[in-house]
């Protein structure tokens, strides 16, 4: 058995990524460090499995990563693992629940509205519409509980991102994922020690299975934040928030 591992896990959108042009440049300086550490930096995200494949190369991350908000985990050799619910069944809860509530998913958009939706690239937006186990949907004017409700009755369940309310699996949960993989790192180092950051209440059950949770701060004043004991928020926004709760853990370890 090995001794010990540090790792990295991060939600991508508005953490790593800045929320308005999805840039990485100020997290560069958190990047390196983790490079010349060789500590392996795992993306957590909520965006597709071929976005993330996508991202994981642009940013160079691990090739092991957790993709629709824990839906399914892709790993270093190439397996996918899959933890959420067939999308062709969310679908067809979006239709029904299409006749009670102003939802509106993304096997709803076409590319050009996703493209107006997100702010991405019309070829980054076609990825983002290849859906396996969630439905990033929009609902203005919604009474959440009562929304809820309806879902469950289905037993799916809604989680809040950044940007949209996604729809998919009870159980499923970034935090599922990411304490599937500590218990696999576990089998092999005789200590982990884990990091996590992320902005938004998706993020949640993932900083609250790790030893030193980080909530990065998103650019409007008003942040829901959960009660995670020994929880940080950084003081900067985006990546550059990233940057700063990476130095700061790393130089403390």
């Amino acid at each position: 058995m090995k001794d010990q591992l540090v790792i990295i896990f991060t939600d991508l959108d508005a953490t790593l990524l800045a929320h308005d042009d999805y840039s990485f440049e100020k997290a560069r300086t958190g990047l390196d460090l983790c490079h010349h550490l060789q500590i392996p930096v795992i993306a957590v995200t909520s965006k597709t499995l071929d976005e993330t494949r996508l991202w994981v190369e642009r940013i160079g991350l691990n090739q092991c990563f957790v993709f629709e908000n824990g839906g399914g985990i892709h790993l270093e050799d190439g397996k996918i693992i899959d933890l959420g619910v067939n999308y062709s069944v969310l679908r067809q809860v979006m239709v029904k629940l299409s006749s009670s509530f102003p939802v509106r998913g993304f096997g709803d958009m076409d590319s050009n509205e996703i493209v107006e939706r997100t702010g991405l690239p019309i070829e980054d937006a076609k990825t983002a519409a290849l859906r396996r186990f969630s439905e990033p949907f929009i609902c203005p004017e919604t009474d959440f509980g009562r929304l809820e409700k309806a879902v469950g009755i289905y037993g799916l369940q809604l989680v809040r991102g950044g940007r949209f309310f996604h729809l998919q699996t009870v159980g499923q949960s970034k935090g599922s994922a990411v304490a599937y993989l500590l218990e696999r790192f576990k089998a092999d180092f005789s200590r982990v020690f884990s990091i996590a950051l992320g902005d938004s209440p998706n993020d949640f059950s993932m900083l609250s299975k790790v030893n030193c949770p980080w909530l990065v701060r998103r650019p409007e004043k008003e942040q829901t934040t959960p009660e995670i004991d020994n929880l940080k928020i950084t003081s900067k926004i985006g990546p550059e928030g990233w940057s700063e709760a990476i130095l700061e853990t790393l130089n403390n370890l």
